[in-house]
């Protein structure tokens, strides 16, 4: 088994080389990446070349062949690997469409945060180029990677697990679904020592899920945690944001050499049970 991770799409939003586009794409470059519009056409730009990326891993792992004309030519039932792309959350708020709701995005509890892409391809696929319009989730595919090695999971494992079966969506698309519900919750990354995140501003939202100050500026947000933000141009940022509305959470800093928590005007975090369905690709 193994894992190939890729940062795109991601913050920070950005041109990719036009080598890595297709050739119709190449006028697509030097597109503004501090604008609503021009975010979302690089994040469409940043899928296309991670597209790309997986072909080439394809094709380089001998999975698959590309043709005179340099179009992929894979077909799963000639091998004997499955082949499993998933994504880790939803949608970044800033490049979000219609007609899904910006606010319920990536940093939420929402479908539109927690529902993800999961295409499946391998020489047990009955049906491909199909979708499975049945709820699953992540915790499934280690059952499926149990299935494919023969192996019951819920009996080696010695405690519960929250896996259920995905290989009969494989070998039969019309199959009925079989998880009921899904459960998600959201709450600040686990840090060394018990630490919490400080907060970033987004918007009109106080947040902590972004880890670190990089990773908040790079969300577009403005960084109010120790660190580095507390000068050069987060600085000012800040004080323009103090000039022109309200802040939507006070910070307490703790005194030298202790550890605190900020003193929030409201508590983001919270849980929601989602019932809606995801849907499976079947490559």
């Amino acid at each position: 088994m193994a894992t190939v991770s890729f940062a795109a799409a991601h913050t920070p939003v950005m041109q990719p080389p036009v080598e890595e586009l297709r050739s119709s794409n190449g006028k697509e470059s030097s597109i503004p990446c501090d604008e609503p519009l021009g975010k979302r056409a690089l994040t469409n730009l940043m899928i296309e070349a991670m597209d790309l990326e997986v072909e080439r891993l394809l094709v380089e792992t001998g999975l698959a062949t590309t043709n005179e004309n340099g179009e992929l030519e894979y077909d799963p039932t000639e091998t004997n690997t499955v082949v499993i792309i998933l994504g880790d959350n939803g949608t970044l708020a800033n490049t979000v469409k219609l007609p899904f709701d910006p606010s319920r995005a990536k940093g939420t509890a929402y479908q539109t945060g927690a529902w993800v892409p999961l295409i499946i391809a391998g020489p047990m696929v009955d049906t491909p180029h199909c979708a499975v319009p049945c709820m699953v989730n992540a915790a499934d595919l280690f059952q499926l990677f149990g299935e494919i090695a023969g192996i019951d999971v819920h009996e080696v494992v010695p405690h519960p697990i929250d896996s259920q079966p995905v290989m009969p969506y494989l070998l039969d698309p019309r199959q009925k679904r079989i998880r009921t519900s899904n459960f998600t919750m959201l709450a600040p990354n686990l840090q060394k020592d018990g630490e919490e995140n400080g907060p970033c501003v987004i918007g009109t939202s106080c947040v902590q899920l972004p880890p670190t100050a990089g990773v908040c500026t790079d969300n577009g947000g403005v960084w109010w945690g120790r660190g580095r933000a507390w000068e050069g141009r987060q600085a000012g940022r800040r004080r323009q944001l103090l000039r022109s509305k309200p802040v939507p959470c006070e910070v307490s800093q703790p005194a030298a050499g202790q550890r605190g928590t900020p003193d929030f005007g409201r508590d983001t975090r919270r849980s929601v049970q989602d019932r809606e369905e995801h849907d499976v690709r079947l490559g």
